[in-house]
This record gives structure tokens, sequence and C-alpha cells, in this order.
């Protein structure tokens, strides 16, 4: 018998003293250190699948949080305010009908960043023989160039100088047959079915990579627009930027408050489905893979744990003959898997606490200086830089899952010491 079987064995006196808990402790972690290598490869391996599991879901998370920011901030926002039938029939007449008070409203919320007012219609514009259908924004100059990435995408001419300014894709402006100082017709219907017209002058051409979007898109003055479809102070969008695009669930309730009674909120979310499906989607993959690793560490773990009570046969075996209950036995290699539990998860979080929180600062580089993939980075308009998100609340996922893992791990080879017979085991050689 070892010298860590004696005070284990007076466990079972110490039970009804209250003493039991602490040298359970005290005798599993001597047990522990009888294999210090075994010891450190198992809490190695957990420290490792906590690293590795903490890492990607910041990773992930900072990815996300790009992709929103992406999808958002070309034209859409965080948010948006609407009539509560235009998502459904982007129809003229469903319009807001006091656009600047709403805006004001929206701008008061603690949280957002900007409001941007946007009258909107399907135009054909003209130049000369050639015409071609087009949605027409009308847009606040000052507000959008401020909020969202589009007015910066521009490759000829300046964003809006005028009050007549035409902004509209190269795409669009090849199929016209245009270029900077061409004068292009655009032709619609007021909300009251009579015919709308505006003639604008084409002082700025962007080109964003999306052929649908440069063939189809053409931004002019927001009082122009108002004045051509007779929408007098009416808007068809109020587009609200919020300060972090991971806490507008948060900004829903006083958003909701401060929208007109005839408005309908709209999140992201429901503006972008395709984004958040994507998402779930790329979380579901990463959620399996993390699994995966997680079953791994947990059988290497079982397999340490098999070979601690083959090893340890006569000690139990004597542990059982001088009256400890194997339940008992059971417990005490419980607290020793605790043991192992709390040396991975403190390597493993710190290790990713040391990683993650530098990066989420500087950022990891997604541009390396290739022309071929620098060149795909700037077309998609993806970040240059991926800031992971280290999240404690979700950091604790991984060190938790993994302590029930290490639990059931010394529970399978406890079931060996429930059935074990004490003559017998004293017969084992060690």
């Amino acid at each position: 018998m070892t010298d860590a079987a004696l005070p284990a064995a007076s466990t079972a006196g110490a039970a009804g003293r209250g003493g039991a808990g602490g040298l359970f402790f005290r005798v599993a972690w001597r047990n522990l250190w009888r294999r210090p290598l075994r010891t450190w490869l198992s809490a190695g391996g957990l420290a490792f699948a906590i690293f590795l599991v903490s890492a990607m879901v910041a990773l992930q998370a900072g990815s996300y949080q790009g992709w929103v920011d992406n999808a958002t901030r070309l034209a859409t926002g965080h948010f948006q305010v609407q009539h509560p039938r235009y998502l459904d029939d982007p129809a003229v007449r469903h319009a807001l009908p006091d656009g600047t008070a709403a805006a004001r409203a929206l701008a008061d919320v603690d949280g957002v960043l900007g409001v941007a007012p946007r009258a909107e219609a399907f135009v054909l514009v003209a130049a000369g023989e050639r015409s071609f259908g087009a949605l027409l924004l009308g847009v606040d100059a000052a507000r959008e160039a401020a909020m969202f990435d589009l007015p910066g995408r521009i490759t000829a001419g300046e964003y809006l100088p005028r009050a007549d300014s035409a902004y509209l894709g190269a795409g669009l402006a090849a199929n016209l047959g245009v270029g900077l100082g061409a004068e292009i017709a655009g032709l619609g219907t007021t909300p009251d079915g009579s015919v709308a017209a505006v003639v604008l002058t084409v002082d700025g051409i962007f080109e964003t990579g999306q052929a649908d979007l440069d063939r189809s898109m053409l931004q002019a003055p927001l009082a122009a627009v108002q004045a051509a479809f007779e929408l007098g102070d009416g808007v068809h969008r109020l587009a609200v930027n919020a300060a972090n695009a991971t806490g507008v669930d948060a900004m829903q309730a006083p958003l909701a408050a401060a929208i007109p009674a005839n408005a309908r909120l709209l999140s992201w979310r429901e503006l972008l489905p395709e984004v958040e499906q994507s998402i779930r989607l790329d979380r579901i993959g990463g959620d399996m893979i993390y699994w995966l690793l997680m079953l791994v560490v947990t059988m290497s773990v079982v397999n340490a744990f098999i070979m601690t009570v083959f090893e340890r046969t006569r000690e139990f075996g004597m542990l059982l003959a001088v009256g400890m209950r194997p339940n008992a036995i059971v417990g005490m290699l419980l607290v020793e898997a605790a043991c192992v539990w709390v040396l991975g998860a403190a390597l493993g979080l710190a290790l990713a606490a040391a990683v993650l929180v530098p990066l989420g600062i500087v950022g990891l580089p997604i541009t390396v200086g290739m022309e071929g993939i620098d060149d795909m980075v700037e077309r998609l308009m993806m970040p240059d830089r991926l800031y992971p998100l280290f999240d404690l609340a979700a950091m604790a996922g991984a060190p938790l899952i993994m302590l029930a893992g290490t639990l059931v791990a010394a529970l399978i080879p406890g079931l060996r010491v429930r059935r074990m017979r004490p003559v017998d085991a004293l017969r084992e050689e060690e």
C-alpha cells in the first residue's frame, strides 16, 4: 500500500466529522504527482483544447463583426426605419411623412452614431437614345459620406457637389454611354400616379466591384428627389448606424420607442438575411470542429484514468478491505479529475488571454502583400485586419464543457472500482 493510500483510508472515519472534503483534496493532489508526466500530459491536452477552441471562437466572433460591418457600412446601416409596408412593397407612396423630425428623434438615442434619411424611387434613366432602369436614391450627401463607404468608392469626379448632381455606378454609366458632365433624365411615378421627372448632371461615378449594384444605382441630393416625386418632407428609409455592430440587440427597445407610430424598425438581420444565414452556417461548422476536438481530448483523459485504476488496483483493494466505500474511492477519482481540469483550464485560459488580448488591440493582418489576394480583399471591401473578440462569457464555454468531459472521464474507470472485490484486488500484481 502506498503512502497516499494511508490518509485516504482514514476518510472512512473522517467522513462523519466533516473532514473528508479537505482530506480527499490533499490525497487526490498527492496521487496526481505520483505520475507527473501523465498529469502534465492530461492537463496539457485540456489546456490545448481550451486554448484552441477559445482562439477559434474569438476569431469567429471577430470575423462575424467584420462581415456585419462590411455589409452594413456600404449603404444599409445597422438599423432602418421604414413605412410598415415598404420592405415587402417598395412603392413610392409608402413613405414616412415627416423625415426630418423622425431623424432628429433617432439621433438623440444613446449609442446612435448617425442617421441618414433617404427617398427612393425606381426610375427609367435616359441619356440620348439609351435608357435603363435603375434605383434612384435621394440622400443627404454630408451624412452619407460620414456614415457609409459608397461615397468613398468614387472613381471619377466628386460626390454630389451640387443640387442637381448625379452619382452613379460605373456599370450604369457604361450602359448609358455617359461620363462626367453628361446630362441624364430620370422618369418615374409620384405617389398619386402622375409622372415624375428629374434632370441631373453626372458629377461622380463609383465602382464597388458588385456588378448588380454598379449597373443599377444612382444617387442624387435628397431635396431634388423629394421635389421631383412630390414627397414634401417624406422619406422611405432612415438608415441608422450604431456604435457597435454586436450591440444592436440592446438598442432595439430604445430605438423602437423613438420611431413614429406609423413606422417599422428593422435591424440588419432582417435587412440582410443572407449575412445572418451565412453566420449561422459558419457557426454550425465551427461547433462541429470544437466538439470533435474536445471529444478527442476527453478520450485521452479517459485513457489516463483507466491506466490510473489499473496501476492502483492493490491500493483500492486495501481501501475497500479496511471499510472504505466504493463511492468514496470514485469520489476521490473525481477530485483528481477536477484538479487536472483546474490545471488545464488555468493554462489554456492564460495562454488564450496572452495571445488574444494583444491581437484584439492590434489586429491580425489579412492582407499579405500578394497582389492577387490584396486586390481581392479590396474588391470585396474586406477589412485589412481581423480583430478577435475576447469575450469572457464566450470563453467560459470551452472550460465548462471540458470540466464535464473530464468528470465523465473519471467516472468511466470508476465503474471498475465499484465492481472490484477486495480479495481479488489485493492479489493483483502492481
